[in-house]
Formats: C-alpha cells, structure tokens, sequence
C-alpha cells in the first residue's frame, strides 16, 4: 500500500513541477510593453510601444499627452516621424505617420524595416504652436 502511495506522490510532484514550469515560461515569453516619457515645454509626452524591445516589423505605438496641470491634451494633431541615423552606403529611412486621437490617445503603428538604434520625433501641435518630444529605440 505505501509503494502505491509513495507512485502517486511522485507522480503528483512531477505533474505539479511540469505545470509550474509552463507558468514560468509563460510569464518569461510574455512581451513587456515599453513606456518613454519625455517633458516638451508645459507638456508631457508618453510614447509605449507593444514591445520591449521595439522588433523589425510592425509595431503599435500610443502616445498620451497631458498638459501643463496633468490633464490629457484632447485637440492636437500628432504626427511621428521615425528615421534610423544616417549610415555611410545606405538609403535613408524615414517614415512619418499620423496618429488620430482615440479617446485620450494618439495610436499609430510604425514599421521598422531593419534592426537597429532609431529616433522617434512626436510632434504635436496645438492651435499654431508645434512643439517635438524626441524618443531614442533599438529594434531588434
């Protein structure tokens, strides 16, 4: 009887350790989202993306701004402008897309086309004034 006993317990231990290991690698292979801030003026521009770190390919991206008392900045035209560094023997690559305000947002999804540091500008304007929060990222 204790034979049995003994099999079921390891048995049980060795579905337990599998099962704990799956929840592990689950939380390790999730993707973290990252956040970047940056203070243009009175205002505070938050750029997250999907991904940490950024990847060649699509990438969802939302911008938040708030203005001078923390209060999201509704009324603004956002565009980004996404460019990797000039590099000596390369095409240039630089891309600009709006992002159109959903709720207290400004979602846009950007395309890296190769691995490497890019520069992100935001640039926001706000009646006739534009000001540029200007973001640093290594798409891998």
């Amino acid at each position: 009887m204790t034979g049995v006993t003994h099999c079921r317990g390891s048995v049980f231990s060795r579905i337990v350790a599998g099962l704990l290991s799956l929840s592990l690698l689950a939380l390790e292979t999730q993707a973290k989202k990252l956040e970047l801030v940056k203070k243009v003026g009175d205002l505070t521009v938050e750029l997250d993306m999907e991904k940490d770190p950024p990847a060649v390919g699509k990438n969802a991206v939302e911008v938040r701004i708030k203005d001078g008392q923390g209060k999201p900045v509704q009324e603004a035209k956002v565009y980004l402008n996404y460019y990797m560094p000039p590099m000596p023997r390369m095409a240039p690559m630089n891309f600009k897309v709006e992002a159109k305000r959903k709720k207290e947002a400004y979602p846009a999804v950007m395309n890296l086309i190769m691995a490497g540091p890019w520069i992100i500008l935001v640039r926001i304007t706000l009646g006739d004034k534009t000001s540029t929060a200007k973001f640093q990222i290594d798409a891998r």
